[in-house]
């Protein structure tokens, strides 16, 4: 199991870096900076985070993110993620792209309300951490010079903790 979930995390990555042309709207050293809300699967609740977003030559754009998990079935969590981005233009258009995403993830898992004893009347919170790696896609519809939307989803492969994350973002491009 382990060792076909590695191949396919390889495979998607050479796929993402192995897409079409960049689109126009992509320049070198575009920089963009928002913040993104969602769903996360683990714990069905909403997670929210602020992305940053450096392309660094034309096809290749680095996201590091960070954001929260909130509090359902008394879990949370904290969440860093480093993923890359190969955006590409669809029908030749400049305001619209949608890009493959491979990446690194580490999440800080809490779980409230766990009793090491039956007697104690205390709230215990457990963490748990961990590293993992992201796959997904995304969508960017470029509003205004100065203006991008986006959507994306992508699933984390952590032990114990593996989930989808559905996001919106908004982010004012520099």
């Amino acid at each position: 199991m382990k060792k076909s979930l590695i191949i396919g995390a390889v495979s998607a990555a050479a796929l993402a870096f192995s897409t079409p042309s960049a689109c126009a709207q992509i320049q070198k050293g575009e920089k963009s900076f928002g913040p993104k809300i969602g769903y996360v699967s683990h714990n069905k609740s909403a997670v929210a985070g602020l992305v940053f977003q450096y392309t660094f030559s034309q096809p290749l754009r680095i996201s590091p993110e960070i954001g929260c998990a909130f509090r359902n079935n008394d879990e949370d969590a904290f969440l860093v993620d480093l993923n890359f981005h190969v955006p590409f233009g669809i029908v030749d258009s400049e305001k619209v792209a949608i890009y493959p995403l491979a990446g690194l993830a580490f999440n800080s898992w809490s779980r409230h309300g766990v009793k090491p004893d039956e007697a104690d009347d205390v709230d215990v919170t457990t963490h748990t951490n961990r590293f993992g790696a992201n796959l997904g896609a995304g969508f960017d519809l470029r509003c205004s010079s100065t203006l991008r939307l986006n959507l994306e989803a992508k699933y984390t492969l952590i032990k114990s903790y593996s989930a989808l994350y559905l996001t919106a973002g908004i982010s004012y491009v520099f």
